[in-house]
């Protein structure tokens, strides 16, 4: 976003044709997530924007996997975990994303490592899908949120993913946003997938 910015200013005739109006209506953006995906949709719609090129990544990237078997029903309980590149907790703690398929449910949920309330209103963002916003379910401590309903739609986007982004406003303080370096995703949600048969 900053190098789009510098790009506009650095280059007097690309400059001239981004109006001072739609950085303003980006900057404009109390949300981070929305604010950041104003100013991806601009660079995009002025050919501003660096062309990714598409790399199968290998492996699972960063992500962590790990099978354990919970002892009430001898059953295999496969997990995939990934620390947030960017964003850390009020405390400096990591943020964390897990996936998790228990008695063939899959869940999805964040451990902001921060009181968040008696809500969790998160927003997320695939890639440069558009950016979503939904109630969260508060975890019993309250300091992680699991997605609302089925996550299997967004875990299948995941899964071909570079990025994801959530945020979510913790008890009293200032928004919090979490960027996750989602490589390697299809290769860490195999067992998952396989377990919970999507």
């Amino acid at each position: 976003m900053k190098a789009a910015l510098l790009l506009l200013l650095a280059i007097p005739g690309l400059a001239l044709a981004v109006e001072d109006k739609e950085i303003a209506e980006c900057a404009a953006q109390a949300n981070t997530v929305t604010r950041i995906s104003c100013y991806d949709a601009l660079a995009e719609r002025h050919s501003l924007a660096p062309h990714a090129e598409n790399t199968t990544p290998q492996g699972k990237g960063k992500w962590q996997t790990s099978t354990e078997v919970d002892p009430l029903n001898d059953k295999n309980v496969y997990l995939a975990t990934l620390i947030a590149s960017n964003g850390r907790s009020k405390w400096n703690k990591p943020i964390s994303l897990t996936v998790r398929c228990a008695d063939n449910q899959t869940e999805l949920y964040i451990n902001w490592n921060d009181f968040l309330g008696s809500d969790a209103y998160t927003t997320i963002r695939v890639d440069k899908d558009k950016a979503t916003k939904g109630n969260w379910t508060l975890s019993t401590d309250k300091v992680a949120a699991f997605y609302p309903g089925s996550p299997v739609g967004v875990l299948k986007k995941l899964s071909s993913s570079k990025s994801f982004i959530a945020s979510v406003t913790p008890y009293n303080e200032s928004p919090v946003t979490a960027v996750f370096d989602t490589n390697g995703a299809e290769a860490a949600f195999a067992d998952i997938r396989k377990g919970c048969g999507w």
